[in-house]
């Protein structure tokens, strides 16, 4: 079986892709159950025409079929019982797969009509699933369930051959469906990252923005607030910016800022978040760290900058730094918001006091 290549992403972006198309399918199918139920019954109107004196066993069994979907629907619909939904939408397309071949087996006539319907349901298996191997799973439990009504039924053996063939048809066509549809999702996943990605990316330097900051911050915040542990922020500034870009351009002014970006990241440790507050600023939040360590990290990053050679700068430029330190965080968001507000303050002073300085809370 041939169709398109379908490439895992690493693991924890592969569970947040899962993720999502489990999100996805309970919008899709959240109602879906009513209309799979009427269908079902609805074709008992086929079976009074197709067998007038068999159709009521038959449609005794759709009845039945049409209630466990149904149950299936309404037990997904219960507080706290979302998460079960693509589960529960598996098991409708086996129980209405089921319940189409084993009704029309109590009928004299309209067997081969009641397998192309049956065929046609199974077609239906890569919109409930999350991916082909989700879908296979359920084409197996599917398989396992026909064989057993199969063997269960006085079925000749022409309908027998002809219901596996067909059954087995549709299983392979759903499944190349299955993984159209899948390497679509996957693209639709990675064009979302992408844009996600993006939308939070300055996109001069390639750090976060101040959109990521802001949303990276309180995360942060709230992590150290349960784990009692230290947070701290740094704002810098580069020193006479203005005057940078008054005496070289624009361009001089972006591969400064670029510049900058690079040295004050390799400056920092992996554990740190770095990021463009907007302008010439630029932040750090620095995890459980005290305020020690923190005018130590700063003073690390103001002299990486003073000991810069800057392209098309001879002078080169240094960076003014306000580092503000909670070392007990209450409250995540208004802690956030305090830390932000000192920093910038510290930063202020800095500037007002000859600049290329660092400035900290006091411990």
């Amino acid at each position: 079986m041939t169709g398109p290549r379908l490439r895992r992403f690493p693991p924890a972006v592969e569970a947040e892709f899962r993720s999502t198309r489990i999100t996805a399918l309970a919008e899709v199918n959240a109602n879906t159950f009513w209309t799979i139920a009427i269908i079902i019954l609805a074709f008992g109107v086929w079976d009074a025409y197709a067998d007038p004196e068999h159709w009521r066993a038959a449609f005794g069994v759709r009845v039945v079929g049409a209630a466990v979907i149904v149950a299936t629907g309404l037990f997904q619909k219960m507080p706290g019982k979302a998460h079960w939904l693509p589960f529960m939408a598996k098991i409708r397309l086996v129980i209405a797969v089921v319940t189409a071949l084993l009704a029309a087996t109590l009928l004299d006539r309209g067997y081969g009509f009641a397998v192309a319907g049956a065929a046609a349901l199974i077609l239906t298996g890569p919109y409930s699933a999350i991916d082909v191997r989700d879908l296979l799973a359920t084409n197996a439990v599917l398989v396992v369930a026909l064989g057993v009504v199969l063997f269960a039924v006085s079925l000749g053996p022409f309908e027998a051959i002809g219901t596996a063939v067909f059954v087995l048809l549709a299983i392979a066509s759903s499944l190349l469906l299955g993984r159209v549809v899948e390497a679509s999702h996957r693209r639709e996943f990675v064009l979302e990252l992408e844009l996600r990605r993006d939308a939070r990316t300055d996109a001069l330097t390639g750090l976060d923005n101040r959109r990521a900051m802001e949303e990276r911050g309180p995360i942060e915040l709230k992590r150290a607030q349960r784990a009692g542990t230290p947070v701290s922020v740094i704002l810098c500034d580069v020193d006479h910016f203005k005057n940078i870009n008054d005496r070289y351009g624009h361009i001089g002014g972006d591969t400064v800022l670029r510049t900058v970006a690079t040295n004050l990241r390799g400056a920092l440790r992996e554990t740190d978040v770095l990021g463009r507050w907007g302008g010439e600023e630029f932040m750090a939040v620095l995890v459980d760290t005290d305020s020690l360590v923190a005018r130590h990290v700063a003073e690390r990053m103001r002299s990486a900058i003073a000991k810069t050679t800057f392209e098309g700068l001879p002078e080169g430029t240094t960076i003014s730094l306000g580092v503000a330190t909670q070392h007990t965080v209450v409250t995540a968001a208004s802690a956030w918001d305090t830390l932000v507000k000192e920093a910038d303050q510290l930063l202020y002073q800095a500037k007002k006091e000859g600049r290329n300085r660092v400035i900290y809370t006091q411990a």
